[in-house]
């Protein structure tokens, strides 16, 4: 299973580039994609994937924005991006294009939005350390929600996406409708928090996800011990919309 890792490794470095030059949002500009806010109609498989994207893109410019920018640092750009994109190769939805980015922010946690954008804090990566298991297992949490369409499954559920009729007749310049849905997920990450039923199976997916692809799968259990020991020191700072860590640690098997 290592040289298989190793391998994927190497793919998924080339495809990443140098260090992906950054992280880029690719001049994504939320107030033009809400433009195509029109064709958010639920449909028996909820939203599409261009809406998701045009979503995603404007939740990460927030978490951007919220979150200190862009930590500009080459290597550990390059080895988020390299582990990253080592889990996407192995995920249930190879449609998507996963971006990774890290935020200058010494704050411990981690985020994610629709369509693939992926984000960890430099307060968590120097957390992790040197250890790539704890950081795929990270990573593959947040990849979890991403793949098991945690955030898209809140807008579906919300009072503004009243019914496939209204959507329907909605019209394409139609700002608030785009703008509710982005604030949806938004208030989930910064304020609310998922449920602990969604943190549980991002804790079950990330785990299967890193283990599959090679890496340690106890990665992620052993970051969240370590967060617990650290949480006495700052108890705001890490998680602060998670469940509790224990109860998170003690789902999750210790190998």
């Amino acid at each position: 299973m290592k040289r298989v890792r190793v391998a994927f490794a190497i793919l998924a470095l080339a495809a990443a580039g140098t260090c992906l030059a950054q992280f880029s949002l690719n001049g994504f500009d939320p107030f033009k994609a809400a433009k195509d806010v029109g064709s958010l109609v639920k449909g028996v498989a909820g939203i599409g994937l261009k809406e998701e994207n045009s979503i995603g893109g404007a939740v990460a410019i927030e978490i951007v924005a919220r979150f200190g920018g862009v930590w500009k640092d080459a290597a550990a750009t390059q080895r988020v991006n390299l582990i990253g994109k080592t889990l996407t190769r192995y995920c249930d939805r190879q449609e998507l294009n996963f971006k990774f980015g890290l935020l200058n922010s010494d704050s411990i946690n981690a985020f994610s939005a629709p369509g693939g954008y992926v984000f960890i804090t430099k307060g968590l990566y120097d957390l992790v350390g040197d250890n790539d298991d704890q950081l795929a297992g990270v990573l593959g949490h947040e990849i979890t929600h991403v793949t098991q369409r945690h955030a898209l499954k809140i807008i579906e559920r919300g009072d503004f996406l009243s019914g496939v009729s209204d959507l329907a007749a909605m019209k394409s310049d139609d700002f608030a409708k785009f703008s509710g849905a982005v604030n949806s997920v938004t208030t989930t990450l910064f304020e609310k928090g998922f449920d602990p039923k969604t943190e549980y199976a991002a804790d079950k997916g990330g785990r299967a996800l890193a283990a599959l692809t090679g890496y340690a799968p106890g990665g992620l259990r052993a970051t969240l011990i370590r967060l617990k020991m650290g949480r006495a020191n700052n108890p705001t700072a890490i998680f602060p919309t998670h469940p509790p860590l224990a109860k998170r640690i003690a789902r999750l098997p210790e190998e």
